[in-house]
């Protein structure tokens, strides 16, 4: 479980409030007022003492101890617990003497015993106590720090290496639809100028839309469809190609431009050298989870290709692992003449 940081300074302060104010709320019956009057106010300035004393090691004493500055460390502990037994031997103020304690005798804190001043058990412990506990707070919140400084790093790290990710799909996509509109201006044909609208729409999705952390489902949807129609429109009917949604995206967000490289790979890989080129992209959407599937035919006497090892699956593979840690399952193997990619997003 990680805590906050502001709680590390919170919790020490209601507890030093709460030692500050429970004596005031209990008055024994069987103590004389005067009398108690003294312990409280005894108690209430060896708490005010003690609470100087945590904070002074834990902010100042500390760092010195931490730095090596060994016999300045133990100067300041010398001149804290001199302070506050100092304080118990000659300020406290002693207790009156009353009719009803007569024969015994009371410290300076109001504790019946023999002895009194800092000769006093907890007088002589408080302060070491106070300091021990002031070194163990200290350890603790200086490894909180250093566990949210990493924490941080790696935030930034990841930032920067999604960024970069995601910064490689453009030139990476531009490389093969720019392919497809010079095979299409190579045949003069008509489907050129549709071709260029269509990639009009996706570049805008591209620059303006996909910054964000998530985009709507419908976004990504509507943007595979106009690759796809692009990919038609070079293709024809040489190469059977087939998108299925089942579900309703409706309100589901994804990161952007995480299924692309699927299907990028689905028309590279899988409309070279094969008689009838089949892809088929399909998309099941539930509450929780969203199962993207890729198949495309290969041909089996090319083992070149389709071993997942290209720029857009290894990015991909990496973007998925730093998006979506232990919500998503990547399947990428062959099957007779085909190659399937399945994904599963777990959106909860």
């Amino acid at each position: 479980m990680i805590i906050k940081p502001w709680l590390y300074k919170t919790i020490p302060a209601i507890i030093w409030l709460l030692l500050l104010v429970l004596p005031f709320l209990s008055s024994p019956s069987n103590i004389p007022h005067d009398v108690h009057q003294i312990f409280l106010i005894n108690i209430f300035i060896s708490n005010i003492l003690l609470l100087c004393i945590f904070y002074i090691h834990t902010y100042w004493a500390y760092p010195l101890f931490k730095n090596k500055g060994l016999v300045r460390y133990f100067l300041v502990l010398v001149a804290l617990l001199a302070v506050y037994w100092l304080y118990w031997a000659f300020f406290s103020p002693a207790p009156p003497p009353h009719e009803a304690f007569r024969g015994h005798h009371f410290d300076k804190g109001g504790n019946r015993g023999p002895g009194g001043g800092p000769h006093s058990f907890m007088a002589v412990l408080s302060p070491l106590i106070a300091i021990l506990c002031s070194f163990c707070y200290r350890v603790i919140i200086d490894n909180a720090s250093r566990e949210e400084m990493i924490r941080e790093r790696e935030t930034i790290h990841l930032r920067t290496e999604l960024n970069f990710l995601r910064s490689q799909i453009s030139p990476h996509f531009m490389f093969n639809v720019l392919n497809n509109l010079v095979a299409l201006a190579r045949k003069k044909s008509d489907a050129l100028e549709p071709a260029i609208m269509n990639l009009s729409q996706l570049m805008r999705y591209m620059l303006y839309e996909s910054d964000d952390n998530l985009v709507p489902l419908t976004r990504e949807i509507e943007y595979l469809k106009n690759y796809i129609e692009l990919q038609r429109l070079r293709f024809s009917d040489s190469v059977k190609v087939t998108m299925n949604i089942n579900g309703d995206p409706g309100l589901i967000t994804i990161e952007p431009m995480l299924l692309i490289p699927f299907v990028e790979n689905a028309f590279k890989h899988g409309t070279g050298l094969l008689e009838e080129p089949v892809i088929l992209i399909s998309l099941d959407i539930s509450d929780t989870a969203i199962q993207f599937r890729a198949l495309n035919s290969v041909n089996l006497l090319d083992g070149s290709k389709d071993k997942g090892s290209g720029i857009g699956l290894a990015n991909v593979q990496r973007r998925l692992a730093i998006l979506y840690p232990e919500k998503h399952e990547l399947r990428i193997f062959k099957r007779d003449s085909s190659f399937i990619i399945e994904l599963t997003i777990q959106l909860s």
